[in-house]
């Protein structure tokens, strides 16, 4: 122990001044730890902040994700944008059914043609409420008083093979399909245009043809006379353009091949397995307004005679277009099946078309007694289960130019029948001999009509009919020679005007009759060709509906029945428009099969294929 007395002053300065020293460093600790304190808080603020604003960058984004970040949109190949339900561009796949075709240029030949409304674009087309819209032409407009017609191709419209679609196709097409070496049995279609008729007959010149260039996307199309029919009448899917290049090099069989079609609408041929399978997919040119949104389309080939029913049933086609009465039935008696049927008035007229020049048929009361025998309600809503409506002339319901009155021509009445059918000289069906009347139809295969008319003249009337059927081929060429009694013909509209049913199918081509009828009156011929050469739609409409009356009164055919179509569908094809009315039917003369696409949940249904 060091005592107080052993300290000396240097000492006790020493240890003073440590005491002080001990002091100051304490005193100078204490502000350090402040220093360093309000550093770390400084720090540790920052920090907490940085995370702060890291959680708010992170949450943004991870609400970007969850809830604002729109679904990826399927583009097609032309650029459309498919709806939100639409299934993968690989599954956009529509499968149909069809017969082999002998080639692809329908212009020249629409019966044995394929390829329309795929391969094929027509100037104008028909939406779903049977407006015409544009489609190779983008836009169009009458000469004075209708003579002419001017269409504008579309801007750089082309073909598969990227060369352009011009003036020059288009009037080298009507010079193709007119061309007398060539078999076109549908030419008459045209002979409204100016110069078809007699270039197809070998009394003109192409070149006298009304189809003019005025530059390279613009073509003049001159009617024989006025036409104002002519934009509808070129609106038929058939009514489409080939290729000058490569059709004028073998214009019989420039489209009989893959490797030698081209195509000027929105598929392209990729595959043609003959008598099994076509497929068709994309034209990469098609720069057109009606953009398919199925990206491939199979085209299952079959026989005349192949039940396609079955293969719906089955999920090997996507749809029936048109059902056979029976199979309207066997959808209505399904629960399941039952909703998915569609069904429109087509304007399809099905008539029994006479010999009218030749015995015993030229004979005015012996026809008028067959159109008076024939029960037309018990046929439509009986024996074709609702698949038809009466039908009492050539022009349907609703079609432009329907006289209701003529229903009273041609009405059901079997004392009336009786009573012609003496006055032709054959009561009881028997000449004045005692002789047998017999007459002769011919059918298109088994048909239920002729069947059906066959057994109401001999019940109602006592007269034998012998009913020949035969093969398609033989038949067509049957009435093209004009040598079949009575035969069944339907037609189908192919434009929305009377000149299309009236003038086109029955107007008169030379002492024989139309193309297709052995009926000749002058008042109809003139009273047609006057009506297609009139601007006055009213005054039009009358000559039209003047010139049916002398029609239907002839009985230049016994009129039947018109079109129900009855259609089935799997619930995966969608997007077709409903017409104005609310009606979602596929039209296969208009652009339903541009409007569909297939659904996402199509793999509950579809087979492997």
């Amino acid at each position: 122990m060091i005592s107080k007395g052993m300290f000396s002053r240097r000492d006790f300065l020493r240890l003073a001044g440590l005491a002080a020293a001990g002091t100051a460093l304490a005193a100078c600790t204490k502000e350090v730890e402040k220093v360093v304190t309000k550093e770390v808080e400084k720090v540790v603020t920052k920090e907490v902040e940085k995370v702060k604003e890291v959680e708010k960058v992170v949450t943004k984004e991870v609400e970007k994700v969850v809830t604002n970040t729109p679904v990826p949109t399927i583009k097609t190949v032309h650029g459309r944008e498919l709806p939100p339900d639409a299934a993968p561009l690989d599954k956009q796949v529509h499968y149909t059914s069809g017969s082999e075709p002998k080639h692809l240029d329908p212009a020249r030949d629409i019966y044995n043609g394929g390829g329309t409304n795929l391969g094929t674009e027509p100037l104008l087309r028909n939406d779903e409420n049977m407006n015409l819209v544009p489609a190779l032409a983008e836009s169009w407009k009458a000469g004075p008083n209708a003579e002419y017609w001017e269409f504008v191709i579309r801007k750089d419209a082309k073909w598969s093979d990227g060369s352009p679609i011009t003036a020059d196709d288009v009037v080298y097409t009507y010079r193709h399909l007119s061309n007398p070496k060539l078999d076109t049995p549908w030419v008459w279609y045209y002979y409204d245009i100016k110069g078809i008729k007699a270039h197809k007959e070998g009394t003109g010149k192409p070149e006298d043809i009304g189809v003019v260039k005025i530059d390279d996307r613009t073509v003049r199309i001159y009617g024989e006379g006025p036409a104002p029919h002519i934009p509808a009448l070129l609106s038929y899917q058939a009514a489409v353009i080939v290729p000058k290049a490569r059709a004028e090099k073998d214009p019989e069989h420039w489209s009989d091949t893959v490797e030698g079609y081209l195509s000027s609408g929105p598929f392209k041929l990729v595959k043609w397995d003959h008598d099994k399978r076509q497929e068709w997919e994309p034209n990469p040119y098609y720069n057109g307004p009606h953009k398919p949104g199925v990206q491939k389309i199979v085209i299952i080939l079959g026989a005349a005679t192949t039940v396609w029913f079955n293969a719906w049933l089955n999920k090997e086609i996507d749809l029936m277009i048109s059902l056979a009465p029976a199979e309207v039935a066997r959808v209505r008696s399904d629960p399941k099946l039952n909703p998915l049927l569609h069904f429109f008035n087509n304007f399809q007229s099905e008539y029994l078309a006479l010999d009218t020049m030749n015995p015993p048929l030229n004979n005015l009361k012996l026809r008028q007694a067959l159109s008076h025998a024939i029960d037309r309600d018990a046929l439509s809503f009986g024996v074709l289960n609702g698949t038809a409506v009466p039908g009492f002339s050539m022009l349907p319901p609703g079609f432009p130019g329907y006289n209701p009155e003529l229903q009273k021509v041609q009405n059901y009445d079997v004392e009336l029948a009786k009573k012609l059918l003496a006055e032709a000289g054959y009561p009881d069906g028997k000449d004045s001999s005692g002789k047998q009347l017999e007459l002769e139809m011919f059918s298109n295969g088994r048909d239920v009509r002729c069947e059906y008319a066959k057994e109401q003249w001999e019940k109602n009337l006592g007269i034998k009919v012998k009913l020949e059927v035969l093969e398609g081929a033989v038949w067509g060429k049957r009435r093209a020679e004009h040598s079949m009694m009575i035969y069944k013909g339907p037609y189908e509209y192919d434009y929305l005007d009377p000149a299309n049913m009236l003038t086109a199918l029955w107007r008169s081509v030379n002492e024989k009759g139309s193309p297709r009828h052995v009926w000749k009156s002058d008042k109809f011929d003139e009273l047609v060709t006057a009506a297609g050469k009139e601007g006055d739609d009213k005054k039009r409409i009358a000559m039209y509906q003047e010139a049916e009356k002398i029609l239907v009164g002839e009985v230049a055919g016994v009129f039947l029945t018109h079109n129900v179509i009855f259609q089935v569908w799997w619930p995966y094809i969608v997007g077709i428009k409903p017409d104005k009315n609310g009606n979602v039917v596929y039209r296969w003369l208009d652009i339903s099969l541009f409007q569909m696409y297939i659904s996402k949940d199509v793999d509950q249904y579809r087979k492997a294929h």
